[in-house]
């Protein structure tokens, strides 16, 4: 089987077996230059509340069940996706516990005209909610979308399927660390397949490839890997029962890359003439200001991610589209 038959072929496959259909667990775009200047509140502890709820499940769940690692993971994955509450871009943009930007109480669906996006096709999907912009949270200090949470849980989950059935096949022939990167590979460009697919760039909705996505999409393959299979996991079985060495934090899956005002995302050419012109609205010294200030207080995450790396040489070998020309500055340079 070609390889692009195999990743079209293991996508249908996946997503057949998962209780909800793809449009209503996918947020919508984000804007996060609507959000410079203002304050938000902290909300990493709201959703490590719901991780710990989660977690406290799937171990119950486990040891009734007498789960192996990987069936743990399994039911953890599809708890924090479609067990109530959802970790999901649309449940926690519906929390009024989440502090963001639209407000909760605002009438969101005036923020698409002040947005960068405005005068582009929207799609309602499912209950309107995907009509409105996915607002931006402040989670662990860093700005990012709804949506972003929805990529670490719900598409993190699918890079966890991806990678574990390639380290199956790996590792029955290679050494361990070498079969594990190659598996994470795979992950990663099972993603980039998404992205270029039915969660982004060629997405009528969307007209995007996320970056941002891409990022958040590893820290999800790490937190799902996390749980039982890494050398510091947050649950080990004793004496045949699972038990929790430590709660899951949110703030290890966090990084300015999950930021799209730091974080550029590539835009299809024939949304981006229509959002060049809204982006510029913001080349002023005090938008240009703000925008520099949340970037240093970026400057505390000192290391990037596999991901960020892998994919940053892909662009360089011109595999994938560079998203410099789409950052503010260069559009605000070329003005």
């Amino acid at each position: 089987m070609k390889p692009s038959s195999f990743k079209k072929y293991f996508l249908i496959i996946f997503l057949s077996s998962l209780p909800i259909t793809l449009p209503s667990a996918f947020g919508s775009e984000t804007d996060q230059f609507l959000a410079l200047g203002k304050d938000i509140k902290d909300s990493k502890h709201i959703i490590n509340k719901i991780l710990k709820l989660k977690l406290e499940k799937a171990v119950k769940k486990a040891n009734a069940k007498n789960m192996s690692c990987f069936e743990l993971t399994e039911f953890f994955g599809k708890e924090v996706s479609f067990g109530k509450p959802t970790l999901l871009d649309v449940s926690l943009r519906n929390n009024p516990k989440m502090d963001q930007v639209p407000r909760y109480d605002s009438n969101r669906e005036i923020f698409y005209e002040d947005s960068i996006f405005y005068g582009l096709r929207r799609f309602d999907f499912g209950n309107g909610d995907n009509r409105y912009l996915s607002p931006t949270f402040n989670v662990a200090g860093v700005r990012l979308g709804g949506d972003k949470i929805s990529h670490i849980t719900y598409i993190g989950y699918t890079y966890y399927k991806a990678y574990h059935f390639y380290f199956e096949r790996f590792k029955k022939d290679q050494p361990i660390r070498e079969a594990r990167k190659k598996a994470i590979e795979k992950a990663i460009n099972f993603g980039i397949f998404q992205e270029q697919t039915i969660t982004g760039l060629n997405l009528s909705s969307a007209g995007t490839f996320s970056y941002a996505d891409m990022e958040a999409n590893y820290q999800g393959l790490r937190l799902f890997y996390g749980l039982c299979e890494s050398r510091y996991p947050n649950l080990k079985k004793e004496e045949g029962q699972w038990i929790i060495k430590n709660y899951i934090d949110i703030t290890s899956f966090i990084t300015p890359e999950l930021d799209e005002s730091y974080n550029p995302n590539y835009f299809r050419p024939s949304f981006w003439r229509k959002i060049k012109p809204n982006m510029k609205n913001y080349c002023n010294s005090e938008s240009l200001k703000k925008l520099n200030k949340v970037k240093k207080s970026y400057a505390r995450f000192k290391k990037k991610s596999f991901s960020y790396y892998y994919l940053k040489e892909k662009i360089r070998k011109k595999e994938l589209k560079d998203p410099g020309p789409f950052s503010l500055e260069n559009v605000c340079l070329k003005r």
